[in-house]
């Protein structure tokens, strides 16, 4: 048992299957300072072969002195595996896809993604003797292992539609190649093909493969009759091991040869990704005939994808961090006291358009900030009360008031418009600019400013366009202007408008969408 057990922390991806697929997605997100963890049975479909083939650089290579190779690779970018079997899957709810994975000696996982690189069983024909020599001298493909039998007496046994597909691959290595019909009936257009290139065939039931000293010297027909052979081909059906998958509500999908299911497949998009979030598959779970070659490919594709899903996923946590922190008073306190100032200075755009009807009396700026809106109020005639959270927001905005000479025309409050009461006190204007509020926060907070307005005073509210904020904005966070003013009840005449202006990103002009709620009171 592997002693180097993951504490209980959230890995980013877990990897059930240490073959080729498995190790080079690891070996991929582990590279991306992925945190992983591969999770391995010890079960090679290819095990029993003295080597694999058609890998470039690793020709002839044992199978398991690839995993082990694998293994050291991944080891250098922090990459753990784990000795064991997941025996249990579950996804937890919510917004990003969570899971906990149980092994068989007890351990818990609990991961971001998963990887389901769980391969598949070859399902072989009931032939008395022929499991004991599969991948040695029983095979099923010809670029696996049809060079180690070439020129050799081959057979090719029929189990299904690829029986006379095989015959034909196989007499391109050697002369001597016998299709064992073995009960199946195949069209003459077929058969008449492989008769032009000397492909035996006999009818017949096979029932057994005849082993001499320790090698396969031909198959037994159900007659008794002994065909000499020195190597048997044959196509099992390939049963994608996808149990743990399915728990999780991954889709298994069969996979046809003309009319005949011949396979059992994970199904995935074109990168790997299954219908449930957050899980993707390679492999031979996913492609049952690919190679070993073809299966690290894919595993190395996929885990690509992956990588850039859970880059939006840390996208979307850090602008929700980022936003969070935008609600608490001391990330504001630490912002206004570093220096430069945060803001322009200027007067966000949509308030003189707003006001230039109005008669200057006293004024409301919540969430006053650095006080760019309250100092333009002030020099309009306006006497303003700026209110923010932030103590060094404020502090910013009366030393700048000082500087201006529009002390005696400002004051300045400190409350978290969250909880904050307005008591008795009533201003002809009340008015806040791209409050940090998700939906909810701001849902309860407008009833609350519309109670400071006096009688026939202006309520201004101006917010973001939802869809201007685009990812920067949580599910929770999306309110319209029409919302908001839904909150007010009887008693106001109600305007909103969405007003587009010219605003520059990233260095160009881009066009920016204002939302705008006024309302007056009766």
């Amino acid at each position: 048992m592997n002693t180097n057990l993951p504490g209980p922390e959230l890995v980013d991806v877990v990897v059930v299957g240490g073959g080729p697929a498995g190790l080079s997605a690891a070996l991929v997100l582990g590279r991306s300072r992925r945190s992983v963890v591969v999770v391995d049975a010890g079960e090679p479909r290819n095990a029993p072969a003295d080597g694999m083939h058609n890998y470039l650089g690793h020709e002839g290579l044992p199978p398991r002195e690839l995993a082990a190779i694998g293994r050291e690779e991944v080891s250098r970018y922090g990459v753990r595996v784990l000795d064991g079997r997941v025996v249990a899957a579950s996804r937890d709810e919510g917004h990003h896809p969570r899971f906990t994975l149980e092994l068989e000696d007890g351990t818990r996982l609990r991961s971001r993604r998963v990887v389901l690189a769980t391969g598949l069983v070859d399902e072989l024909p009931d032939v008395a003797g022929l499991a004991d020599r599969w991948g040695r001298d029983v095979l099923h493909c010809p670029y696996c292992h049809g060079w180690e039998v070439r020129d050799q007496r081959i057979g090719v046994l029929v189990t299904g539609p690829a029986g006379a597909h095989h015959a034909g691959l196989f007499r391109q290595l050697s002369d001597d190649v016998t299709l064992l019909l073995n009960g199946h009936h195949l069209e003459h257009a077929v058969t008449g093909g492989l008769h032009a290139r000397d492909v035996a065939m006999i009818e017949g039931a096979v029932t057994e493969v005849v082993v001499t000293d320790d090698a396969l010297s031909g198959v037994r027909l159900a007659d008794g009759t002994v065909v000499e052979l020195d190597a048997l081909v044959v196509a099992p059906f390939f049963r994608a091991t996808t149990e743990l998958g399915t728990s999780l509500g991954v889709p298994e999908t069969p996979v046809a040869m003309g009319d005949v299911v011949v396979a059992t497949a994970a199904e995935t998009d074109a990168r790997g990704a299954t219908a449930v979030p957050g899980v993707w598959a390679a492999g031979n779970a996913t492609h049952p005939m690919a190679t070993v070659i073809a299966s690290a490919a894919e595993g190395t594709q996929s885990s690509a994808a992956l990588n850039a899903d859970l880059v939006e996923e840390d996208i979307a946590l850090a602008i929700a961090d980022r936003r969070a922190s935008y609600r608490e008073p001391g990330a504001w306190d630490e912002r206004y006291a570093a220096g430069a100032a945060v803001w322009s200075g200027r007067v966000n755009p949509q308030l003189p358009a707003e006001v230039e009807d109005l008669t200057p009396g006293t004024a409301l700026d919540v969430g006053s900030g650095e006080g760019g809106d309250a100092l333009w109020l002030a020099e309009q005639g306006w006497h303003v009360t700026g209110l923010d959270f932030s103590h060094a927001g404020l502090q910013r905005a009366a030393d700048a008031a000082e500087a201006a000479g529009l002390g005696d025309r400002t004051r300045w409050r400190q409350a978290d418009v969250r909880t904050w009461e307005p008591g008795e006190e009533r201003w002809d204007l009340v008015t806040t600019h791209y409050l940090h509020l998700v939906g909810e926060e701001m849902l309860r907070a407008v009833p609350r400013l519309a109670s400071a307005v006096a009688p026939g005073g202006t309520l201004l509210v101006v917010g973001h366009h939802p869809e201007d904020v685009g990812g920067f904005a949580g599910d929770d966070d999306h309110y319209s202007m029409d919302d908001l003013a839904a909150t007010l009840g009887d008693g106001w005449d109600v305007r909103t408008a969405l007003v587009e202006r010219t605003g520059t990103g990233h260095g160009e002009h881009v066009v920016v969408r204002d939302a705008v709620l006024r309302a007056t009171r009766r």
